[in-house]
């Protein structure tokens, strides 16, 4: 879908070109025949066109706008309107002004895109810690209700998909769509539920990946489920509430408002939804990966946090599944590396490649000491809201990879100090000394695998 919308937009800049070339100079055809192209008027109008072609889509359309003036001066003589000699210094002008327009546009078209990803990026970051912060607070309160019933913990529950989704390629298939509605039955109380994928286009498979109990027929002409594919959030039934339009927020304090209730009671018949809860798989990202259908559940258990619960599992599972698929070159080399930890090194690099936005590699590596762990708690608390971390285990020691992004040498070399000081005022020990070295990189352009392993493994 992105390769054919990039060939559109490529095609319509070009066609854009074209026609407003092609307008410019019939209008001027038919305002003044005598001079179209304004040669000899006070003021060249017809520039205006090369001038608005530059300044929307760069040089290159300007120049070929600029092209077609040029040749209809050469074709006007023929057509018995004579120019006299070839007006250089018109010619000439206009195209320092076209070059001028053209090279503003694409700078800030630059800074644009720049701004565009940098905010896209923090958005996403902000999403995931939203998220991750609601299932620990979740996973913290059911661990203090439900310690003897249920002595499963959600951490553990994720951790154990996150590893099938691993196994698996990052692919929601049979037996990863199972443990994922295994999952949200025990959080969430689901009697009869079945979980459907969706392919690129958004169009959802006519089979069920998983189901439990009796299952739910997909309908898709059903309006609750037509009601969470327009929100992007789960929608439920409500007797006598009218539509409530779940808030876009990436907060925690906002998800109570990410969902959507549909009042069943003043609808025809032909419009009665066969669903209790219809709630979409979507990324951080805003992909959709699949739906789960609710068709029977505890009368009591459908309330606002119930849906809260599982709207995050279901969205939290479509990161792990998307994050494993974009990185897993990655993590067959580093089977131990977080998902989103790859994902995001991927997302820098790109960053790198295509707006030259520079983010920092930064490893320290920690041999076996009595106090290891506290070492490692307190490398956590370092990290930044849009840092990712990865603590690995290797022979002798422990090494702590840290990724981040949007930040240049001066940012090493402000966290080098951090960490040197608390080390030092903590732990009496200090980076280079006492079996604690760092090394750090500059993501670059090239393979991030190559670049990960060039900073994680020894050189002989």
């Amino acid at each position: 879908m992105a390769f054919n919308k990039d060939i559109t937009m490529k095609l319509n800049r070009w066609l854009e070109t074209f026609a407003i070339t092609a307008i410019v100079i019939t209008g001027g055809f038919i305002l003044h025949s005598s001079d179209p192209l304004f040669v000899h008027a006070q003021f060249p109008w017809v520039w205006f066109g090369p001038l608005l072609i530059a300044l929307r889509y760069g040089i290159g359309p300007g120049l070929v706008s600029t092209g077609g003036i040029c040749l209809t001066l050469l074709v006007m003589p023929r057509l018995g309107l004579p120019i006299g000699d070839f007006p250089t210094n018109y010619v000439l002008g206009g195209l320092l002004i076209v070059l001028l327009t053209g090279q503003f546009s694409e700078v800030w078209n630059k800074r644009l895109r720049h701004a565009d990803h940098l905010s896209s990026h923090t958005s996403d970051r902000f999403e995931q810690l939203s998220r991750a912060y609601f299932m620990v607070r979740l996973s913290h309160d059911r661990l203090e209700q439900n310690l003897i019933s249920r002595p499963v913990t959600l951490r553990d529950a994720m951790i154990n998909l996150r590893n099938l989704l691993l196994k698996h390629g990052g692919r929601m298939d049979s037996e990863t769509g199972a443990a994922l509605l295994s999952i949200l039955m025990h959080y969430c109380s689901l009697q009869s539920a079945a979980l459907y994928l969706a392919n690129d286009d958004n169009e959802i498979a006519d089979h069920p990946l998983a189901q439990c109990g009796k299952g739910a027929t997909l309908k898709k002409d059903d309006l609750l489920l037509r009601s969470a594919i327009e929100s992007g959030q789960a929608a439920y039934q409500s007797i006598n509430s009218r539509i409530i339009e779940g808030q876009t927020s990436s907060s925690p304090a906002a998800l109570s408002s990410a969902v959507w209730s549909v009042d069943t009671s003043r609808l025809d018949q032909k419009e009665q939804t066969s669903y209790l809860v219809v709630a979409p798989m979507r990324t951080s990202s805003g992909k959709l990966l699949g739906l789960l259908l609710v068709t029977e559940m505890p009368f009591l258990n459908l309330h606002r946090e119930t849906l809260q619960i599982m709207g995050v599992l279901l969205a939290y599972a479509s990161d792990q599944a998307e994050s494993v698929e974009r990185a897993s070159d990655l993590l067959n080399h580093f089977p131990d590396c977080p998902p989103n930890f790859a994902a995001e090194l991927i997302k820098t690099v790109r960053l790198k490649r295509d707006l030259d936005v520079s983010s920092a590699l930064v490893m320290l590596k920690v041999v076996t000491a009595s106090r290891l762990d506290e070492i490692s708690r307190t490398m956590e608390r370092q990290q930044r809201g849009l840092d990712h971390s990865w603590q690995r285990t290797v022979k002798g020691g422990a090494q702590f990879v840290t990724l981040m992004p949007f930040s240049g040498p001066a940012s090493i070399e402000g966290y080098q100090s951090r960490l040197d000081e608390i080390l030092r005022r903590q732990f009496g020990k200090s980076i280079g000394q006492e079996g604690i070295t760092m090394r750090s990189a500059i993501v670059a352009a090239d393979d991030p695998l190559v670049q990960l392993v060039d900073l994680l493994e020894e050189r002989q």
